[in-house]
C-alpha cells in the first residue's frame, strides 16, 4: 500500500469505489431494459444491440486500458476520470427518452450507443483500473480482508441496486431520477478518489513486449 494513501482512505475506496459500481452494474443489468420498454418502446432488437455492443465495449476496454495502465504504471488516472465519465454517461443514457420518436433508427442507435460508451467508460474504471489497483495493494496482512471485501461486493449490490432502483423509479416510472442519482454518486466517487488515492511507490511501468 502506498505510503500516501492511509489506511482509512483505503477502505474508503475498496468500498466506496466498488460498491458504487456494482449498483451501477446491478442498474444496467436490472433496469435498462425495462427503461427501454417503459420510455422507448417495445423494441426487443434495442436491447440486442445493447447487448451485443456493450459486451464488445467492456472486453476491449478492460484489455486495452488494464494494459495501458500496466505499462505507465498509474492507476488514478484511470479509476477518476473513468468513474466521471461513467457516471456521466449513466445520466445521458436516461436522457434518451427525450428523443424525439419520429426516427426510430435514430433512437435505436442514440440509446444503443449511450448504453455502450457508459460501458466503455465502466470497465475502463472498474474492471481494468480499479481491481488492479485492489491488486497493488494487497499485501500478507490485508490481502485476506480485501478479497472478502470485493467478493461480497456484488451481492451487496445486486440487492441494493434493486431495491434502491425500484424505489427511486417508483410509482411514476420515473427513470431519470434513478439515472441522476446513480449516476451522480459514481462522479462523486471518481471526484473523491482523485484525491484520495496515493500511487508513490505502488507500481512500477511494465513495457516488457509489445502493447
Amino acid at each position: 500500500m502506498s505510503k500516501t494513501t492511509s489506511k482509512l482512505r483505503m477502505w474508503s475506496l475498496i468500498w466506496g469505489l466498488g460498491l458504487v459500481a456494482q449498483i451501477c452494474w446491478n442498474i444496467e443489468n436490472s433496469w435498462f431494459n425495462t427503461f427501454v420498454y417503459a420510455r422507448i418502446g417495445k423494441f426487443p432488437g434495442i436491447i440486442t444491440g445493447m447487448l451485443i455492443c456493450s459486451a464488445a465495449a467492456t472486453t476491449f476496454s478492460t484489455f486495452f486500458f488494464g494494459t495501458w495502465s500496466d505499462r505507465i504504471g498509474k492507476r488514478k488516472v484511470f479509476i477518476s476520470l473513468g468513474y466521471i465519465l461513467w457516471g456521466i454517461f449513466t445520466i445521458i443514457f436516461g436522457l434518451t427518452e427525450f428523443i424525439s420518436k419520429d426516427v426510430f433508427l435514430f433512437v435505436a442507435i442514440s440509446v444503443v450507443l449511450a448504453d455502450t460508451v457508459m460501458s466503455f467508460f465502466g470497465s475502463m474504471a472498474n474492471d481494468a483500473a480499479y481491481n488492479a489497483w485492489c491488486n497493488d495493494i494487497m499485501t500478507d496482512e490485508n490481502k485476506g480482508q480485501i478479497g472478502a471485501s470485493l467478493a461480497t461486493q456484488p451481492v451487496i449490490g445486486t440487492i441494493l441496486g434493486t431495491v434502491v432502483g425500484g424505489l427511486l423509479i417508483g410509482s411514476d416510472d420515473n427513470y431519470m431520477r434513478l439515472f441522476l442519482v446513480i449516476g451522480l454518486a459514481v462522479i462523486v466517487f471518481g471526484i473523491f478518489s482523485f484525491f484520495a488515492i496515493g500511487e508513490d511507490g505502488v507500481i512500477s511501468p511494465s513495457k516488457r513486449g509489445g502493447f
